[in-house]
């Protein structure tokens, strides 16, 4: 019987690759020492750079046609979209029962976005401001038919909103002293209005204004014709000037890394009489928002361009114009996609393990080449 190769004790050594030093021979050098020493602070710098270079999020940006929605989706009908419909739309037990009914209806909620609007007016009473909606307006009720449940609120503005509305403070946290949650009181006047709330508006272009309704308009036109002065019609009216300060004003959820050009802004009318229509055109760029590791989000970025209309262009205007602020809004047909994202963890351990073998494999042939080198000398000089 022949004996396999790998039983016999010098048939296994032959393949054996790394020879071992016998105990008690091998020694400890100081330029080993070192060589190790250097080798390791290699291998830790390398290490936390790579993991440094891991951390790092890679942004990739693309651009697409934007989706496109029937016109039976995003044309509303009249009475809106309820809040009643909307939670309609989200109730588990409603999916169970009419889940093409549920179906339909989330499809119209992904159609639409909600438009958030703060806005101060500092010198016009709540009495004589309207807005609308596509022409819509709140006084007529015909906002009402459009828009459903949702509306906006006129108010007296607490202290910290009508400081900020007159620039008493410049500061983000405070207003002359005041907290943004300050409760209203008499030191604010009763000519001055802030308008608060969310709607809900199909994902196609607009028109949403807020301004001194037409029949106040007219009644300060008539008695400044009659001699009257400004300030002695806004006893009777209720305030003329139509400056503002916008809080914020943001269509859908606002994309995170870009900023708002509706937000904390002040709006003095050029027009010594402070009359004047702040038009304000805005382009809503949809943003897929995708980070790394949570879940995607449908944003958008706003692009905004204003100029102001004086007093005679607004009564030689045909219809007439009423002073205020308006914003026409329209949706950019290319969508942004911003991708965040890291490296594979697979390569990424992959090139740490290569990092380590590799260092001290180029350490150990370097040095040893370079005692082989000292030997060489060394015998040559004996």
């Amino acid at each position: 019987m022949i004996p396999s190769p790998l039983k016999s004790p010098r048939g296994a050594k032959r393949f054996d690759a790394f020879a071992k030093p016998i105990d008690g021979i091998r020694t400890r050098s100081s330029a080993g020492g070192i060589i190790t020493l250097v080798a390791s602070s290699t291998v830790i710098l390398l290490f936390i750079s790579q993991v440094l270079l891991y951390w790092q999020l890679d942004v990739t940006h693309t651009l697409e046609l934007a989706p496109s929605f029937p016109l039976s989706v995003v044309i509303p009908t009249q009475g809106g979209f309820s809040k009643m419909l909307w939670h309609r739309a989200h109730d588990k037990n409603a999916r169970k029962r009419n889940s093409k009914l549920v179906s339909s209806l989330q499809t119209l909620a992904a159609n639409r976005i909600d438009v958030s609007v703060h806005i101060t007016f500092p010198y016009l009473n709540c009495k004589v401001l309207d807005y609308s909606h596509n022409g819509a307006k709140f006084s007529t009720g015909d906002f009402a038919k459009y828009n459903g449940f949702s509306k906006f609120t006129l108010e007296k503005p607490n202290e910290y909103d009508y400081a900020k509305a007159t620039q008493k403070s410049s500061t983000t946290t405070t207003a002359h002293g005041f907290s943004r949650n300050s409760k209203v009181s008499s030191s604010v006047p009763e000519d001055s209005c802030t308008i608060k709330g969310t709607i809900t508006v199909p994902r196609i272009g607009g028109d949403l204004s807020f301004f001194l309704s037409e029949e106040a308009f007219r009644k300060t036109a008539k008695m400044v014709q009659m001699g009257m002065s400004l300030e002695a019609s806004d006893e009777t009216v209720g305030g003329h000037d139509a400056s503002h300060y916008i809080h914020e004003i943001s269509f859908g959820k606002h994309f995170p890394l870009a900023k708002n050009p509706l937000q904390d802004t002040l709006v003095k009318m050029d027009d010594p009489s402070g009359i004047g229509l702040h038009q304000v055109t805005l382009k809503l760029v949809p943003t897929l928002y995708k980070r790394f590791m949570r879940q995607e989000q449908d944003t958008f970025q706003l692009s905004s361009s204003a100029y102001i209309i004086k007093p005679d262009a607004l009564i030689r205007a045909n219809p007439m114009k009423l002073p205020g602020l308006n914003l026409h809004y329209d949706f950019n047909p290319i969508a942004v996609t911003h991708m965040e994202s890291r490296e594979n963890l697979f390569v990424f351990i992959s090139s740490l393990i290569g990092i380590v073998g590799g260092v001290f494999v180029s350490v150990g042939l370097v040095s040893g080449m370079i005692v082989s080198s000292a030997k060489s000398v060394f015998h040559k000089q004996d």
